[in-house]
Order: structure tokens, then sequence, then C-alpha cells
């Protein structure tokens, strides 16, 4: 079975925007932040292949490992990383962008994937709830993923005045 993934969601980080664009530079250890993932292969510059861990429910028959390739690219301003599918990479065709904007508070990072799951193992009775299911999943994924990018931006900023204390003495 197909199914179609569409999530866009955000959240707003206490620092300005120069001190969170620099999470584009480094695409490794910012993807290394995404729950379920397996293993991260880079194929090529800024080409990456994904394989997640299964998502979904084995109790229920409705779980998938998924694997997919993508080609990232980051904006000129450094605002925004996006990616296109790679073909021929996996059982999953997944395009999205990670951008930074100035936000009262700070900045605001919103991440936004739309693509498709291939050959997704669904047992003709959950047909129906199967796609809002495995949705609903991805959406846990992506917060969990912006919190755990949000976190991981504010401990450096926490570190930066204990290191700079240490380099004075």
């Amino acid at each position: 079975m197909k199914v179609d993934i569409e999530i866009e969601r955000s959240i707003v980080i206490p620092l300005p925007p120069e001190k969170v664009r620099p999470l584009f530079d480094d695409i490794e250890s910012t993807v290394a932040r995404f729950p379920k993932l397996k293993k991260l292969t880079k194929v090529a510059k800024d080409q990456y292949v994904w394989e997640l861990s299964t998502i979904g429910s084995r109790m229920a028959k409705i779980a998938h490992d998924v694997t997919y390739g993508a080609h990232y690219q980051r904006s000129a301003d450094g605002s925004e990383l996006s990616w296109k599918p790679l073909s021929n990479k996996g059982n999953a065709s997944i395009a999205g962008v990670f951008r930074v904007r100035e936000h009262k508070s700070g900045s605001e990072i919103s991440f936004k994937v739309d693509g498709e799951l291939r050959d997704v193992p669904v047992p003709l009775i959950y047909r129906l709830v199967a796609p809002p299911f495995i949705q609903g999943k991805f959406i846990h994924l992506v917060e969990t993923f912006l919190e755990r990018t949000r976190d991981a931006l504010l401990d450096q900023k926490a570190a930066a005045p204990a290191k700079k204390k240490a380099a004075a003495k």
C-alpha cells in the first residue's frame, strides 16, 4: 500500500537566527537527532540515504522500515535547508524544507515534509485507518526531532559561557 505523508510543524527557540543557522552547516549532526534513525549513509556530496527503524505497530501489522535517499541544498543566506528525493533509493520518496525565521521571542524553526511511503504492508481490514495512523506516527517523530534540535541549540548556548570561564582561568 502507498501512504502519503504531509507534515508541517514549527517550534520557537529563544535564540537569534544567527545562532540557529549554523545548524544547517552540519547535516549529519542535525539529522542524527531524528528519532528512529537507524543509519545515515553519505552517498555523494550533500546526498544521504536514511534508514529508519520500524515505524507503526507490529502488533496491528501496520509497520514499515522506511528507507529513502535525499539530496540536500542550503539557501544562499543559510536560513533554509531543503531536500529532494533521490530516485531509486529505498521504499519512500520524501522532499522537505527546514527553515529558520526571525520571531519576536528569538527564532522559529519550521520543518515541512511531503512524500510517499511505498509497499507499506497493511492488512485489508486496516486499509482505511493505516494512512492517518502512519501520518500520526510521523508527526510525533517530527515533533520529537524539533524538540531535540531546540534542546541541542540551548545546550550549546549554556555551554558557551562555561567554556569562556574555563579559558579565562
